[in-house]
């Protein structure tokens, strides 16, 4: 067995290192929170060699999608490696600005693109952690204004004001939020979580539900799966895939089912 250690030294080093990983072994397996694993399993399957398995080891303050797998622990992952016990996972592709990027647990526009961005800012004069999510939270809740989006696709038709949509293959996200309580990795579809025109003092105050992995009760919070839709808004408005800034406006998402092989 070849084992290899790299190490990213900037944003968005890890795609390329794992696209030229997989060229010569079996596993890559990603050190980090969701945003690792986001640029990991783009690099994976960028490449050409689409068969490597991924596996994760968390190392950060959010890995919402860990906490989608039913064990965590760095044991398990060594005695699966060993074992070459693997599933297939769903993976979803987002299209946006004329680009493309996979994402493997949650993306969002609106609201939660916008604390991400806030969270990048403070990034940049070191703070980090939950301490920094929360901050990101109160910032944005005194400046962000609702968006005007359409989406179209799978039955579901929706226009109108909202605060966030939220597609998700895991279901957890910012720090142990379930936003989608029936999201699983392994069933061919991925969630869609409406936010409407819900006050951004409703939001906040059902985060305490969100932790508890209950749904929200509010006639402007819909929940759906789907196969494929498109989202179209009236001003320009973030996309975060697994808590990367992404890209904005007409947006495109679909799921692939079963095409990652995951160590887990």
């Amino acid at each position: 067995m070849v084992i290899a250690m790299l190490k990213t030294n900037s944003h968005g080093h890890a795609i390329g290192l794992s696209e030229s990983a997989a060229k010569s072994h079996d596993i890559v397996v990603a050190v980090g929170g969701d945003g690792t694993c986001n640029e990991v399993i783009n690099g994976i399957m960028n490449s050409e060699h689409k068969n490597v398995s991924f596996g994760i080891i968390p190392n950060d303050t959010g890995n919402g999608f860990m906490r989608s797998l039913k064990d965590q622990s760095k044991n398990k992952l060594v005695r699966n490696i060993v074992d070459g016990k693997v599933s297939n996972i769903d993976l979803a592709l987002v299209h946006f600005d004329e680009r493309s990027r996979y994402f493997l647990n949650v993306a969002d526009i609106g609201f939660g693109a916008k604390v991400v961005e806030a969270m990048d800012r403070q990034r940049t004069k070191g703070m980090g952690g939950k301490m920094s999510y929360s901050l990101a939270i109160l910032r944005t809740f005194f400046t962000y204004k609702k968006k005007d989006m359409t989406i179209m696709g799978d039955g579901i038709s929706f226009s109108g004001k909202s605060l966030m949509l939220v597609f998700t293959n895991g279901g957890v996200f910012g720090h142990g939020l379930t936003i989608h309580q029936e999201a699983r990795v392994d069933i061919g579809k991925l969630g869609l979580t409406i936010l409407g025109n819900v006050s951004l003092m409703q939001y906040v105050k059902n985060l305490s539900k969100l932790k508890r992995g209950l749904k929200i009760d509010h006639p402007e919070v819909q929940y759906y799966h789907f196969d494929e839709l498109s989202v179209q808004t009236s001003k320009e408005v973030y996309l975060e895939t697994d808590g990367e800034i992404a890209g904005s406006n007409t947006i495109k998402v679909q799921v692939l089912p079963g095409v990652l092989q995951c160590v887990n």
